[in-house]
């Protein structure tokens, strides 16, 4: 291993001399300025200069030792940079991380040295599968849970949108139904300064139809027919499959059994005259129903 020369070890041990006397000289300020008193060194402390730098000496990198060793890529800034940009910094950054990529690239490759990982190359996994499972499932459940978040906005989305379209429904017949009734008041009024009645029978409305015809009543009379009739004269003569007689005979049986209207609450109550009265009252089927009993 080559040692430095004279010249260098001086200049080490007068930078250490500085470095110990700046550090005595700001122990002795702070314990003037803050009052606190540190903790006077050991009397038995050891100052050993030349074990120091000999340690030194065999930590230090020697001249002579090849690039694969220590695999140190230095980068020649071109220009200044200023530390107080951020963006100009982190560009800095990734200028130079790019730049010793690329170089320390040529480097393995011009020495032949493999140091991409080969294709067949499985390295075991830090963590287990268990582990990994768990993480999957709680992945899952985010992504399970921002799905249903998204349709519960979705549905009060639509809800929304049904109720304001429900609300223009209804305005909409409102605003019809208000028009409606203008114009049958309009056309009242039109009625009223024309000279018809306000009210009877001819103040019926005329309104036209496709063919640009009012509707008239006909007051055509047909044979056979009463006025009132709306069957068109089947009532009268027994139509619909059943005579006037068989309908008369089932209308008076409804009657003699119903009655009338009126009150019917007392209709099955005893009196003097149905007690004393014994004909429907059959011994012999009595007797027949107890000797079944027995």
């Amino acid at each position: 291993m080559a040692l430095p020369g004279k010249e260098s070890t001086l200049l080490e041990e007068d930078v250490m001399e500085d470095d110990f006397t700046e550090s005595e000289s700001e122990s002795e300020s702070g314990e003037e300025e803050g009052g606190i008193k540190l903790a006077e060194p050991s009397k038995n402390a050891i100052f050993n200069r030349e074990g120091l730098i000999e340690k030194l000496q065999d930590m230090s990198w020697p001249e002579n030792v090849e690039w694969i060793h220590r695999l140190s890529i230095d980068i020649d800034q071109e220009k200044e940079v200023d530390v107080n940009d951020d963006l100009a910094r982190e560009l800095a950054f990734y200028t130079q991380a790019l730049e010793g990529t690329r170089q320390a690239f040529e480097n393995l490759q011009s020495m032949g040295l493999p140091f991409l990982r080969p294709s067949d190359y499985y390295a075991e996994m830090v963590k287990s599968d268990t582990h990994m499972e768990k993480v999957k499932g709680r992945l899952l459940a985010e992504k399970k849970k921002i799905e249903e978040a998204e349709e519960r906005k979705k549905a009060r989305e639509a809800k929304r949108l049904a109720k304001e379209i429900q609300a223009e429904k209804l305005k909409e017949r409102a605003k019809q139904k208000k028009q409606e009734i203008e114009a049958v008041k309009k056309w009242r009024k039109q009625r009223q300064r024309s000279g018809f009645p306000e009210a009877g029978k001819d103040s019926e409305l005329d309104f036209a139809f496709e063919d640009g015809k009012a509707f008239e009543r006909s007051n055509k009379k047909r044979p056979g027919v009463a006025p009132g009739d709306r069957s068109g004269g089947k009532a009268q003569h027994g139509g619909g499959g059943g005579g006037k007689g068989k309908k008369g005979k089932n209308r008076d049986f409804r009657n003699s059994k119903f009655g009338f209207g009126g009150r019917k609450g007392l209709n099955k109550q005893n009196s003097a005259e149905t007690t004393n009265d014994l004909r429907g009252f059959n011994q012999g089927g009595a007797a027949g129903n107890k000797k079944r009993k027995r």
